[in-house]
């Protein structure tokens, strides 16, 4: 089944929380709604699972609508499933029961054989008289999409679900829940804040704010060609500068940034937005740039160091990935050159696109 949201729009009271959405998700794709708190992501989903009603637009499952403004069959009557944050599990209930809470209509033995079939999927065969409270938060949440992918739901819609567990954990709960979604070819929606979790669990992305989608592509798309300050804010440690466009580079209260090529004549005394990313940037020495390293710091990839304008307050900065092979100094003076890759430049006005120089 292929879920579509067609134009929807919801408010609470006088606030607008969705304004206008559509969006496609094909059998067996999972895409995640990626955005601020606030910016409507857990009400589209609220949306779908028939926890709100519509304002306006349509949802549909294939040429079926499965909710409008006049249309809205109650959550038990809708063939989704639903994982949230907090597990949900049923506290009285043992594993086996949670399992087959959805299996009503089956016979005890076929219950048995998906309950089953469900244990081993998620890595639990041993667990199924074990109560809730036993198990750990991870255990928990695989028991919980085990009992959403019970009844073989058209849509699998999962909120938030990993942020309760530890980050080792979290990241081998992504991608054995990822195996298994695309195992059970649902049309499947994961509501996320989490850069990452998007980019690991996702055929493609959706960044929402304020009510709307920003931009939709495929991982690649949403993290090397944003679209907006917005969409590139969202990854990679991205920073924000503010500036002037100038003959010789990006004029900045910090300083002076180089750019590819130097900036095109025609852009020449315009404002911009710079979104780059760490490895976006290289510090070069140079005594009398206008740079200077405030401080060197440590991550699994190599050393970040933290540039600082020279004429700057000391607590600005901006951080620069440098690996380890060159021996900087806290102190040092340098210039800083803006990449081809890792660096977003935006004209200040909605209709200029990103400079083509950005990538």
């Amino acid at each position: 089944m292929t879920l579509i949201l067609d134009n929807l729009f919801h408010s609470y009271d006088a606030h607008k929380t969705l304004q206008g959405v559509s969006l496609r998700v094909e059998q067996g794709e999972i895409v995640s709604l990626l955005g601020p708190s606030g910016c409507g992501k857990t009400t589209l989903l609220r949306l779908i699972a028939g926890l709100e009603r519509l304002d306006g637009g349509a949802i549909r499952l294939d040429d079926k609508v499965l909710a409008s403004k006049s249309v809205h069959p109650g959550p038990e009557r809708r063939p989704v499933g639903l994982v949230f944050q907090e597990h949900a599990l049923f506290p009285g209930m043992n594993v086996s029961r949670n399992i087959e809470f959805g299996l009503s209509k089956l016979e005890d033995a076929d219950k048995t054989r998906r309950r089953q079939e469900l244990l081993e999927m998620v890595g639990l065969p041993d667990i199924a008289d074990r109560m809730p409270g036993t198990l750990s938060g991870g255990q928990q949440q695989r028991v919980a999409l085990a009992r959403a992918l019970a009844p073989q739901p058209g849509v699998m819609l999962l909120d938030e679900p990993y942020a309760s567990v530890d980050v080792t954990l979290r990241r081998e709960l992504r991608e054995s829940a990822r195996l298994l979604l695309k195992q059970a070819n649902s049309a499947t929606i994961l509501v996320t804040h989490d850069p990452d979790e998007a980019l690991e669990m996702s055929d493609r992305i959706a960044v929402m704010g304020s009510g709307v989608i920003l931009q939709a592509g495929t991982p690649e798309q949403i993290i090397d060609t944003p679209l907006s300050p917005e969409v590139a804010q969202l990854f990679g440690e991205a920073q924000t500068i503010e500036g002037r466009i100038a003959e010789t580079g990006l004029q900045t209260d910090l300083g002076m940034f180089d750019i590819p090529g130097g900036a095109a004549d025609s852009m020449s005394g315009k404002a911009f937005t710079l979104v780059v990313r760490p490895n976006g940037l290289v510090f070069e020495d140079d005594a009398e740039g206008d740079f200077v390293i405030r401080d060197i710091r440590y991550r699994s990839s190599g050393r970040i160091l933290l540039v600082g304008g020279v004429n700057a307050a000391a607590t600005r900065f901006v951080r620069v990935a440098a690996g380890y092979q060159a021996d900087w100094q806290v102190g040092q003076r340098g210039r800083l050159q803006v990449q081809d890759r890792g660096a977003f430049l935006f004209g200040k006005k909605s209709h200029e696109r990103p400079l083509e120089n950005s990538g």
